[in-house]
């Protein structure tokens, strides 16, 4: 018996699969990703886990390697193994200020002859690939012609090596990366790591700082209008400055913090940013399919504090609602489009339709990354040395896309502006757009205590499984 071999050469981006909404075949699957008969080694990434389910996606004869968020009361940084399992389990440092959580999706899968690498939204539990919608970026990678020169790893593959080694593998799944070939690595990927960088250099490997090296790269430093949109489950405490200071990365502007900046006048108002955020209302929540306490497993999982929303810096004027495309189901999922503003009237006559930066009319990134300065970073200016740096809180992954122009997008049209351009140019966004205004009934889904953890019922998508020393038989934790 072999396997069915690699089947996302190319790479693909897509939502997950959801029993009753949709074809299979336009979604994707955690038993069709891990492919369980024919998995020969693995490394899986998740903020929580239910071990019961996950136990019965993946083969017990074969070496599991499984990074998760930790609890500092009660468990310890390090590697540490399951008895009786081949489970490896790997919990990161956490950052030194005790704020934050291991949040990135990370699958490894190796098969024979070529390895499967997924970026995710969806956490290793029933709720997140079989209830609600997440993001799923999935590429198959051949092993490497070895009678060609080698050079090492290339971007792609020696960002995740660097986030496995500063996990603290040292082998393990590590020496497997050089097997494979990477030349058709589609995306960049975006890391959040913990910790605070000094210095442009170091500021634009994590977090928005990453963004803003790959929007340049990509796209050039444009000081076009660039209207963004932000999906995000859960949203931290913004304001102008992080707004603003986010929006200078997306349109691959160098990091400015708030010190260096001028002082506004005296009675100058700072505007806000083009940026949209959309994040679901109380009463899409509760209108939602579900039944409880499903319901309210998945609705756990959507916060944005009272604390910070009834802030008076909180920019309440740029939330829209987030209403699923499949009517009823609810997202945990985590988008960022972004799109050029131009003039159909000054567009070229015959455009040249290639992978340019010219052709380039946008970007879209997903992943792990909520909307808050914990995982994209807080860029400011160090005391000691007065070089910029960022500081990031959260374990964070994602992958960042180049949206090319097609012939139509040069061609002024009646209907021009009520297209959907994200969809017309195959980005999977799962909730409607336009995104609406809240209704005058309607207030964001908001959470009243600010905890740093929540603990509660998966109810009954999990198996009753007692684990001694990993967590109570059905309890997840949540932040």
């Amino acid at each position: 018996m072999t396997d069915q071999g690699p089947r996302y050469l190319n790479g693909v981006t897509k939502l997950t699969y959801v029993p009753g909404y949709g074809s299979e075949d336009n979604y994707v699957k955690i038993d069709d990703l891990i492919q369980k008969p024919f998995l020969k080694l693995a490394f899986l990434s998740t903020m929580i886990v239910d071990f019961p389910w996950l136990f019965t996606k993946l083969p017990n004869n074969r070496q599991i390697i499984l990074a998760k968020d930790w609890d500092a009361n009660s468990e310890s940084q390090g590697l540490s193994g399951i008895p009786n399992t081949n489970y490896l389990i790997v919990h990161a440092p956490k950052a030194e200020s005790g704020f934050g959580c291991f949040h990135a999706k990370l699958m490894l899968l190796i098969f024979d002859k070529w390895m499967r690498v997924v970026i995710s939204s969806g956490n290793l539990i029933p709720q997140d690939w079989e209830l609600c919608e997440n993001v799923v970026f999935v590429q198959d990678f051949p092993s490497r012609d070895k009678s060609k020169e080698y050079n090492g790893l290339p971007e792609f593959a020696q960002t995740i090596n660097d986030m496995l080694v500063k996990m603290g593998l040292k082998t393990h799944i590590i020496t497997r990366l050089p097997e494979y070939d990477y030349s058709k690595a589609k995306a960049v990927l975006i890391p959040s790591i913990p910790g605070t960088y000094k210095g442009m250099e170091n500021i634009k490997k994590f977090g928005h700082g990453r963004i803003c090296k790959a929007v340049k790269e990509l796209c050039g430093e444009r000081e076009d209008d660039l209207q963004l949109e932000v999906q995000s489950s859960s949203i931290g405490s913004l304001n102008k400055q992080f707004l603003n200071e986010f929006y200078r990365s997306a349109r691959g502007l160098d990091p400015v913090s708030a010190q260096s900046r001028p002082r506004p006048k005296k009675g100058e108002v700072v505007p806000l940013p083009p940026i949209t955020v959309v994040y679901p209302s109380r009463k899409v929540i509760d209108e939602s399919k579900y039944d409880n306490p499903a319901k309210s497993s998945i609705a756990s999982t959507i916060c944005l504090f009272e604390q910070s929303y009834n802030k008076d810096t909180f920019p309440k004027e740029i939330l829209r609602n987030c209403i699923s495309k499949r009517d009823g189901l609810l997202m945990h999922s985590k988008f960022i489009l972004a799109k050029y503003r131009e003039d159909l009237n000054e567009a070229e006559s015959d455009p040249v339709l290639d992978e340019s930066q010219e052709n380039i009319g946008g970007w879209y990134y997903c992943g792990s990354h909520n909307f808050s300065e914990s995982a994209l970073g807080k860029v400011t200016t160090s005391r000691e040395t007065k070089e910029l740096q960022i500081k990031i809180n959260n374990w964070e992954l994602g992958v960042l896309f180049p949206i090319y122009k097609k012939e139509e997008d040069y061609i002024p049209s009646e209907d021009h502006d009520k297209r959907d351009w994200f969809d017309d140019h195959s980005v999977p966004v799962p909730y409607v757009r336009p995104p609406p205004q809240y209704e005058s009934d309607e207030t964001p889904k908001l959470r009243q205590s600010n905890l740093l953890s929540l603990k509660y019922k998966l109810s009954q998508y999990t198996k009753k499984r007692e684990l001694p020393n990993l967590m109570g038989p059905n309890e997840i934790y949540v932040i």
